[in-house]
Order: structure tokens, then C-alpha cells, then sequence
């Protein structure tokens, strides 16, 4: 039997070719009387995969999916519960704006695309991109680098993220977030003074898995997943057990109150959901932490969709690879 990422892999190149070929598993012409298979959905040529700006496709490390861009290709969370977390969002003090993207590639919220100081939720982008740095020359973490990357994420060290920072650099950072597809990132020279946006946070976190190099994977899940308990406020708090959390909290005070931010990734079997918070002038810490928890708890609370779409009357199934043979 074929590993899971090699059936993947054999199942993509076996739809590109029937794309290719005009929907059936034949190069040659359809003999008279005989019409192509019918291939439901439709799938999408190598060349239409490829369009800048077109219908933005982006591997995103589970498969091709829309780029984050579309707020009526979001799945889930429904209309209802988008309509009520953007009404708690605000009716809170401060400002609060936050992004939520599926991997379908819907993205929604209030005010996703307004600029905010990262403060330590910045310290995400510094572990993928010491962990890409490190893969780049074949290199293995040694058993101090893990001690700091583990203070940097479980316990948001300031001065373990100095020393992983001053390694990989500003051009590491930016280069990064390109490849996230995030559009306001920006830093220069202070990590904890990069700006970020609510709808870049979600593309980054729903990227996760393919910005993170395979052999190195797992570790930055583990880190990202057992952040410490006292710093586990906002979004996991209502999402677990139901949903496993990869995420990271950034705050510190500010002229006109708190500023708290918080941005993860949520998996619920084969479901990724991104949510990114961010809020400044509250009154407190605590205060932020509660508006980052209820927007989650509101966006969460809906019913899943389904994750595939419903079969409709006359539309096919698509055709398995043991059919295609058949079909030359």
C-alpha cells in the first residue's frame, strides 16, 4: 500500500493529467458515439495553477487551495457565528480586529488587514525561520538551541528570542512572510516592533506545516502546541480538547492601555481553521485576554460544515486511478 503522501502525490499528478487531457484518462481523440467521462468537479489545468493573480492557487502543505482572499469561500465559521464575534469585537473597550481563514481558502473578520506592533506574537515567525535556516544547511539544533527555542515559545522569553533573532535576521523574517503570502508585514532591526495584521497572522499560522521544513516539523508543532499553562489564555481555553491549538501570545503595555494579541492554528481531524486576535488600549491584560477568548469561543461554536460538498443530481464522482485505464 502507498504511503499516505505518495497516494497524494500519485492522486494530484493522476488529476493533473485528466485536466490536461480535457477530463477523461485519454490522449487520444473520443471515438464517435462515445462522449468523455464527466468529472465533478471540475479540475484545474497545470496553466490555470500557475496564474499570478488569477484564481490564486497556494500549496499550503495538505494540498492546493485558494488563496486567502475570498471571504464567501469561507466555510467555517458560518455567517452567524462571524456576525457574532464581530459584534462582541466591537462592543469591547480598546480596539479589537481579528482574521479567521479556513483552507479552502476563505478569510474574514474585523479590520484584518489593520496594522499592529507584534510584540512577542512575532516570535512564531522566528522560529520557522531559524528552523528553515537551519534545514538550508543541513543543520541539527544542538541541545542549547532547543533549551532557548523552548524558553522563546512555551515560556516567551525575550531574551532566548534576542539570541535565535540575532541569527537569522531581518531578510530571514521577510523572506518568510513573502512565502507566507502575508501582505503588511514589516521589521526592521526589533522583533517586538515588526508590524503584523490580524489577516497575516492567519495565512502565516495556516501555513504552518509547509513554511516549516519536514525533518523539522514535529518540533515546531510540540513548541507551538505546549506553550506554558499560565500563557494558554485566549483561544485554547474554550477550543480544547475538541481542537488541538498550535499558537502564540504576544503583549505589553502601552500609552493608552494593554496591548494583547494572539494568533493559531486549530485541527479538528482533517479541519484547519487559522484565527489571529489582536486588541490595544485595554484596560488590562486580563481584559484583552477575555476579548481574544470570546471572539474564539464565538467564531468556534457554530457547527462544522461539512468538510467535502454535497453530491448533486446528475454530477459524477471523480474517476479512481483503477478506472483510468480503462478509459484508453
Amino acid at each position: 500500500m502507498l504511503a499516505p503522501t505518495a497516494l497524494i502525490a500519485v492522486l494530484v499528478a493522476a488529476g493533473l493529467a485528466v485536466a490536461a487531457t480535457g477530463g477523461g484518462g485519454d490522449t487520444s481523440p473520443v471515438k464517435p458515439g462515445r462522449s468523455a467521462p464527466a468529472v465533478s468537479p471540475a479540475l484545474r489545468t497545470v496553466a490555470d495553477l500557475a496564474l499570478p493573480g488569477g484564481p490564486g492557487q497556494v500549496d499550503s502543505g495538505v494540498g492546493v487551495y485558494p488563496s486567502l482572499a475570498a471571504t464567501e469561500r469561507l466555510v467555517f465559521p458560518g455567517p452567524a457565528a462571524l456576525d457574532r464575534a464581530r459584534r462582541f469585537a466591537r462592543a469591547r473597550e480598546g480596539e479589537v480586529a481579528f482574521a479567521v481563514a479556513d483552507d479552502r481558502g476563505g478569510i474574514s473578520g474585523v479590520d484584518v488587514h489593520r496594522p499592529f506592533a507584534s510584540a512577542s506574537l512575532s516570535k512564531a515567525m522566528i522560529l520557522v525561520a531559524y528552523l528553515r535556516k537551519l534545514a538550508a544547511e543541513d543543520g541539527e539544533p544542538s541541545q542549547s538551541d532547543m533549551l532557548t527555542l523552548g524558553y522563546m515559545i512555551r515560556l516567551s522569553d525575550n531574551a532566548s528570542a534576542d539570541t535565535i533573532y540575532s541569527r537569522v535576521g531581518d531578510e530571514a523574517l521577510v523572506d518568510l512572510a513573502r512565502r507566507a503570502g502575508m501582505k503588511g508585514f514589516a521589521v526592521s532591526g526589533d522583533w517586538a516592533n515588526a508590524t503584523v495584521t490580524p489577516a497575516d497572522q492567519a495565512r502565516f499560522f495556516l501555513a504552518l506545516d509547509r513554511l516549516v521544513p519536514r525533518r523539522f516539523r514535529e518540533l515546531a508543532r510540540d513548541l507551538l502546541e505546549s506553550v506554558s499553562e499560565l500563557q494558554s489564555w485566549g483561544i485554547p481555553v474554550d477550543a480544547r480538547p475538541r481542537w488541538r491549538v498550535f499558537f502564540k501570545g504576544g503583549w505589553r503595555p502601552e500609552e493608552d492601555g494593554e496591548m494583547v494579541h494572539q494568533a493559531a492554528l486549530l485541527e479538528q481531524g482533517a479541519r484547519r481553521v487559522a484565527i489571529a486576535v489582536m486588541t490595544t488600549g485595554d484596560p488590562d491584560m486580563v481584559y484583552g485576554e477575555q476579548s481574544i477568548q470570546g471572539v474564539g469561543r464565538l467564531l468556534l461554536a457554530g457547527p462544522p460544515a461539512a468538510l467535502l460538498p454535497v453530491q448533486t443530481a446528475g454530477s459524477q464522482p471523480l474517476r479512481t486511478l483503477a478506472a483510468l485505464p480503462g478509459e484508453r
